[in-house]
């Protein structure tokens, strides 16, 4: 059985801790990853601890001390997030996918790099996951679904089969999106909305239909 390899979490808000108990539950079920710690660029956490976790430096600390380490970006704001990946693509980090033991991938669901996969999710099959995207909580996702990069599903969402969220779409806690719908680049839908009908790109889309702002 080989070492298990040093990670560090990038990232250290509220999303930040939820993913280390992800990587604490992996670890439960073999010694997958050596968490060292937290970067983040926030300077005031620095040589901080959070959840007993040392908060090292920001990602120019981790580019000199640690560039041989994984990463996984662990920002929930997909604006953040993608901010943040060119900058550690830049520097030649490439952060890995994390998917919480309690999720089943079928082998017909494809994951992009850097996705984070949390309790209870449920990618059905043949779904699309591109680069970067985050599922909270206890989210469905329906068979032929396509999830573009950088698209956030907030806790307990609710995706119908053939939805497509083009890139950084963030879909709010409890939302719903009916079949074949499309959300278009960079739309936010709120906390409870039911989508159903395609929307825009660059709104926010609230109510029961949603409908922009």
């Amino acid at each position: 059985m080989s070492d298990p390899a040093p990670l560090f979490l990038v990232g250290a808000g509220g999303f930040g801790r939820e993913v280390a108990a992800l990587v604490e539950a992996l670890n439960r079920q073999a010694p997958t990853w050596d968490l060292r710690g937290f970067v983040d660029d926030d300077s005031s956490l620095h040589d901080t601890a959070v959840m007993g976790l040392p908060v090292r430096g920001g990602l120019d600390w981790l580019a000199h001390h640690q560039p041989a380490s994984d990463v996984a970006l662990t920002i929930g704001d997909g604006t953040a997030r993608r901010s943040v990946a060119d900058r550690l693509a830049s520097l030649n980090l490439q952060p890995v996918p994390l998917v919480h033991p309690t999720v089943s991938v079928h082998r017909t669901v494809t994951l992009g790099p850097g996705t984070i996969l949390c309790q209870g999710a449920a990618p059905t099959v043949d779904v699309q996951i591109g680069a970067h995207v985050v599922l909270d909580q206890h989210c469905t996702v329906g068979h032929d679904a396509v999830l573009d990069a950088f698209v956030s599903l907030r806790p307990g969402v609710r995706l119908s089969g053939a939805v497509h969220l083009k890139q950084g779409v963030t879909v709010g806690t409890g939302a719903v999106v009916l079949p074949g719908v499309t959300v278009g680049t960079g739309t936010t839908v709120g906390a409870g909305a039911v989508v159903t009908d395609d929307l825009p790109p660059g709104c926010t889309a609230v109510g029961v239909p949603a409908r922009p702002q």
